[in-house]
């Protein structure tokens, strides 16, 4: 996949300068677009007859927030309750910008894509509000290990937070339907394809011992089927072994010029 996306841009590297000589921002059409990536804009110009190019940038404004039970943990000589914890998730922390290049091998609207994504690295983060739980005084100080799970710190405001991470910058190769420029003012277009990842490998931090902040992660910790005794049955290494993540997207472009 990823060679493929490198044999599309080199021939659009090869081509390139003639279509720049011709029609690159001689037009350029703006455009909305929704998919797994989240709510996005996109701009759009045209490379020749051939070629498109596209830049664009996404957020995902949604999440998910629930109250989970965790049990009780014993802390010293106390038992506390984790029940009723705060969690909330979101994914493409920061959102994600993208550069995209279209090439269609005739003169319909199909197309062949190949570009980057590049954004934190963070495709979801959750956060636990353990600030009910835990004293002021405990926040950043100690851990807190549940039964057949990881152990977690907080931050200097009690919150312990788990990041599902990916490359930070990420190849991208699909196909799709629709130009953004052609008799009609307003176009429609879809997408389909791969982002290269690498794995989405989940971890969280360590915040014991610093200090000098305590807002600041010391360590960062791989959570991998192994640290959870297995109980999510080997889900875990599975999804961090594979490379790639879907890709859906439609928009919307007005052609401006």
């Amino acid at each position: 996949m990823k060679k493929f996306g490198l044999i599309l841009i080199a021939a659009l590297a090869l081509t390139a300068p003639r279509a720049l000589a011709q029609d690159m921002f001689n037009h350029l059409a703006l455009g909305v677009s929704v998919g797994l990536d989240g709510l996005g804009i996109e701009a759009a110009t045209p490379m020749g007859d051939h070629f498109q190019l596209r830049a664009g940038y996404s957020i995902m404004p949604f999440g998910y927030n629930k109250a989970i039970n965790l049990g009780s943990v014993k802390i010293g000589n106390e038992t506390r309750s984790f029940n009723n914890v705060p969690l909330s998730v979101k994914m493409w922390q920061g959102g994600d910008g993208k550069l995209l290049a279209d090439w269609f091998p005739g003169d319909g609207v199909f197309r062949v894509t190949a570009g980057i994504f590049a954004g934190s690295g963070k495709i979801i983060t959750g956060n636990l509000d353990l600030s009910k739980s835990l004293r002021p005084d405990e926040y950043g100080r100690i851990g807190v290990g549940f039964e057949g799970g990881p152990s977690f710190t907080t931050d200097a405001k009690g919150v312990a937070h788990v990041d599902a991470m990916v490359f930070k910058v990420m190849p991208y190769v699909g196909i799709g339907v629709g130009r953004a420029f052609c008799d009609n003012r307003v176009t429609f277009s879809f997408d389909f394809g791969a982002l290269v990842t690498g794995g989405i490998k989940p971890q969280s931090y360590n915040y014991i011992k610093n200090t000098l902040d305590p807002s600041k992660p010391v360590d960062v910790i791989n959570i991998t089927s192994a640290s959870v005794n297995n109980k999510d049955k080997g889900w875990i290494d599975k999804i961090s072994g594979i490379p790639v993540f879907p890709m859906l997207k439609f928009a919307v472009f007005v052609q401006l010029f």
